[in-house]
């Protein structure tokens, strides 16, 4: 790479780490706002019926909004960060990743088998990033009232680890799901986009497959 790519390069890097803080802060410190008077407006039991609902809408739509927000700032971050390379415990990770959802959704009947001392090189924050959104789209697969069935697994071939993601939720079939990111430039889930490109930055692949018994997601991580 010559110096006016290197240069490019950096200043591209420098733009989305600007870009990251400003959503990070300045973007969201409005969305707080909105939430925060929704919560006094609805505490001070003054409105109507009709305006509680309103309000109600209000609310989910800000709250809605905060989360691409912080889904935005993690994929600008994903480019905006350096790659560090060394090992990582996938396993934990992985594990990580399954504690975050069950305590978000306590209650649900979930079965996850996570392979134990799975291992990768690779930079541990990228990679957890990917492993929460896998996971996390693994799980939203699964019908409301069924089981959550998920097994991680991974294998080393070719020096490289091949990680494997299969759950048994809904099977994907429309071109405009998340998982269209893995064959189209277009990505319809910020969360599926995310994933591709920690893969992509460590230099591997990404796939997916979906059957009558579920989806799998194949990712390839060079040594």
């Amino acid at each position: 790479m010559d110096d006016s790519n290197h240069r490019d390069g950096d200043e591209l890097q420098a733009l989305r780490a600007n870009l990251a803080r400003v959503v990070s802060h300045d973007l969201r410190a409005q969305v707080r706002a909105i939430k925060g008077f929704g919560r006094l407006l609805d505490n001070s039991g003054g409105l109507g019926l009709g305006d509680c609902e309103h309000l109600s809408r209000i609310r989910d739509a800000a709250e809605r909004l905060d989360e691409m927000m912080l889904d935005l700032v993690d994929w600008l971050r994903v480019d905006a960060a350096e790659a560090k390379r060394a090992p990582v415990d996938l396993s934990l990770l992985a594990d990580w990743a399954v504690m975050d959802l069950r305590d978000a959704h306590p209650g649900r009947d979930v079965r996850i088998d996570v392979q134990p001392e799975m291992q990768a090189i690779g930079d541990e924050h990228l990679l957890r990033q990917m492993m929460q959104r896998l996971i996390g789209a693994a799980w939203r697969r699964a019908p409301a009232q069924a089981p959550i069935c998920i097994t991680i697994s991974a294998r080393d071939d070719a020096a490289a680890t091949l990680l494997r993601i299969h759950d048994s939720g809904h099977r994907v079939t429309d071109p405009a799901s998340e998982f269209s990111v893995l064959r189209e430039s277009r990505d319809a889930d910020i969360g599926a986009t995310i994933a591709r490109r920690v893969v992509e930055r460590h230099g591997g692949t990404l796939e997916s497959e979906s059957d009558a018994d579920g989806t799998t997601v194949r990712v390839r991580l060079p040594d």
